[in-house]
């Protein structure tokens, strides 16, 4: 008979997607969605997974939470008194705080308080990335020098281990490009720090002087930005549309202030683009010498960058690299086989 686990998460997005595809294999599942879309409905959010909890207090060891936060919480302390096993999946805004634009769990106090409790009291962490755990910051001036979760929880925190996110090769392929073509995959950009976290402040500052350039924001058409005519605001798009859409460009934007470990950067790796990434999080980790890296937030210095890029001569060989470096290191494999390991040794401790 399989274990059994309980997984909470927030939204079902393509990464919480593949830890459930990876976890069913070895484990029987009980799954429950902490939707708090709207803070005003999150005692009512409160109230559903305690119910949840409490129906499943005797059939689960191991409980798995998508993220520290509000929807940790609970969970954690359930284990606690319950004498179950509780993991924490850490994947970026529960581990950083940058006042400048009010963002991360440690800018709001409640919340602030959720994700502490639930990183001390936690039995594991599983960040994908070391940089949530603590890291030097100076991409900009005006946030703090340290960022991770041991930057901002008093005390100690519970152990972790990391684990990387892990990609489908098959599913992101190359295919003929656009001649200076530029792609940005970004979310939440109708947040009122979106535009700054996701970097999209300093495309819209280059792409005037950059007229023979043109550059592509997925999930930008629900903004109200002005744009120049070569910045082009597309829907964000169905997960079976956007592989072909980001394999047509020739490069890969991920100016983001802040990330943990981003999919989309990996994925379009994958797709043979040239990455041209912020000094942030595990992206300088993983684009090594195989793209750009922007060390400072600066536009001017970005403008210089993207010339150094158009200017290669070995473009394919490039591209080649970029997409070897996700299959070597990033594989939903490598994925599958450690998660399934820490799990299976969590029951035996």
């Amino acid at each position: 008979m399989k274990k059994r686990l309980l997984y909470t998460y927030l939204n079902p997005s393509s990464f919480v997607l593949k830890d459930i595809e990876i976890l069913e294999e070895e484990f029987e599942l009980s799954l429950h969605r902490f939707d708090v879309r709207s803070k005003y409905k999150l005692p009512i959010a409160f109230l559903k997974q305690l119910i949840f909890l409490l129906k499943n207090s005797r059939k689960q060891e191991v409980v798995i939470v998508q993220f520290a936060g509000y929807q940790s919480a609970l969970p954690v302390l359930w284990s606690r008194l319950f004498r179950k096993k509780s993991i924490l999946v850490l994947g970026g805004t529960d581990c950083v705080y940058l006042p400048s634009i009010h963002y991360g769990n440690f800018s709001k106090g409640l919340l602030a308080k959720c994700t502490s409790y639930s990183l001390k009291k936690a039995t594991l962490l599983l960040p994908v990335s070391q940089t949530l755990v603590e890291t030097d910051y100076d991409y900009q001036l005006d946030d703090f020098k340290k960022q991770g979760y041991k930057a901002f929880v008093k005390g100690d925190t519970a152990s972790y281990k990391v684990i990387h996110n892990g990609f489908k090769i098959d599913q992101w392929q190359p295919a003929e490009k656009e001649k200076n073509s530029f792609v940005t995959v970004a979310a939440d950009l109708q947040t009122r720090f979106g535009i700054k976290l996701k970097g999209i402040d300093l495309i819209l500052e280059i792409a005037p002087s950059l007229p023979d350039c043109q550059f592509y924001i997925v999930g930008g058409k629900n903004t109200t930005l002005e744009t120049p005519s070569n910045v082009h605001l597309i829907e964000t798009m169905p997960n079976n549309e956007l592989p072909h859409f980001i394999a047509t460009k020739e490069y890969y934007l991920q100016l983001s202030m802040s990330e943990g470990f981003p999919n989309a950067l990996c994925e379009a790796m994958l797709c043979g683009c040239i990455p041209i990434v912020s000094a942030v999080g595990a992206m300088p980790e993983i684009v090594t010498d195989k793209g750009f890296i922007l060390f400072k937030k600066n536009s001017d210095t970005l403008l210089k960058l993207i010339h150094v890029a158009k200017g290669l001569e070995n473009h394919e060989e490039m591209a080649i690299a970029s997409r070897n470096r996700i299959i070597n290191n990033y594989s939903f494999e490598k994925r599958k086989t450690t998660l399934i390991g820490v799990v299976h040794q969590l029951f035996l401790d």
